[in-house]
């Protein structure tokens, strides 16, 4: 009897952790103090964003283009654009190439020299979708974290915001970035935000080689963290990309994050403002505003080192040891 009470505890128990961990936060509302990431902020620019759909070379697109510019320098930032002439060819049997424009903000750092934190998300969606989700969480999230970052201390290193265009073709506006750009010379570290959902926990779902400084990063400072080592090995090992392929072919060390809940919603008509879950937003904006303010205010980058094994615990805490300790518990398991 007793053991079955022991059983029926443990099972609740593991069930209302499961639910605990599904959920997201409660956004925070447009009154939250200037240094804190707030959704209902940010959802004020997803309505002008993604208002229809703005796919690479399309009016839409320069109108959002002219309306982002606007947004960053309002906040404070050093704004320019990149034009370019772009091409993909890293995809057997064919390359994709196109005109197209990122926009780019800075927000300059103690000491221009050291090497820069970048932010990065698309501005671009496919033909038939607004892309509130894909990737409009991404882009008004990093607009809600540079006026964050703008309102506290001089970062010591420049922080620049890379909204890329010509993502949903191929890649092309981070591809034009790192071969083209100045600015790309000077970036130390990646963090990008995506979307293949629009709902749902924000999910670190990969990371560069070497990472287990980053994951001592991410487990000490993001709020709730979704993450697992097995997660990045597959997507590893898997064709889908996103701007973070690029970055990761130049050996720069990162951090991928997406919502991936309510899937019916990539790349359809239905991913709207009203139907992004503007929890997952809140989210998103709370880790990696956390994480930008950490990096932004250290005197050095996370350095490379060995790959570690890590998962969340019911996104309650992260979990994160040596790859030869887990062959040690596999071996002790097996025993």
């Amino acid at each position: 009897m007793r053991a079955a009470v022991v059983l029926i505890v443990v099972f609740v128990l593991s069930a209302w952790l499961s639910l605990v961990s599904l959920r997201t936060p409660a956004p925070l509302p447009a009154s939250a103090p200037g240094d804190q990431f707030s959704a209902m902020r940010a959802r004020v620019d997803l309505d002008w964003l993604a208002a229809q759909a703005h796919p690479t070379a399309s009016p839409a697109l320069q109108r959002v283009r002219v309306q982002l510019i606007d947004r960053l320098a309002g906040i404070g930032l050093q704004t320019s654009t990149h034009a370019a002439l772009a091409v993909d060819g890293h995809r057997p049997g064919y390359a994709v190439a196109a005109r197209l424009e990122n926009v780019i903000g800075v927000l300059p750092g103690v000491d221009r020299s050291a090497p820069a934190l970048l932010l990065m998300a698309h501005i671009d969606s496919v033909s038939h979708s607004p892309g509130a989700a894909d990737d409009g969480i991404g882009v008004v999230a990093m607009i809600e974290i540079a006026r964050a970052l703008s309102v506290g201390p001089t970062p010591q290193r420049d922080v620049i915001f890379l909204f890329t265009d010509g993502e949903e073709i191929g890649l092309l506006g981070a591809e034009a970035f790192f071969d083209q750009n100045p600015l790309a010379k000077n970036v130390g570290m990646v963090l990008n935000l995506e979307a293949r959902g629009s709902s749902g926990r924000v999910s670190m779902f990969q990371t560069s080689l070497n990472n287990a400084a980053l994951i001592d990063l991410y487990g000490r400072v993001a709020k709730n963290p979704e993450a697992s080592s097995l997660t990045s090995f597959a997507y590893r090992h898997m064709p889908n990309d996103t701007d973070f392929t690029v970055a990761l072919r130049q050996g720069l060390p990162g951090l991928n994050f997406a919502i991936l809940g309510d899937q019916f919603d990539y790349h359809a008509a239905s991913a709207t403002p009203a139907n992004l879950d503007l929890g997952s937003l809140q989210q998103m904006g709370d880790q990696v505003l956390a994480i930008s303010r950490e990096i932004a205010a250290a005197t050095s980058l996370p350095s490379a080192s060995n790959d570690t094994v890590y998962a969340d615990l019911f996104g309650i805490l992260l979990l994160h040891y040596p790859a030869w300790v887990g062959w040690l518990l596999l071996a002790a398991s097996a025993g």
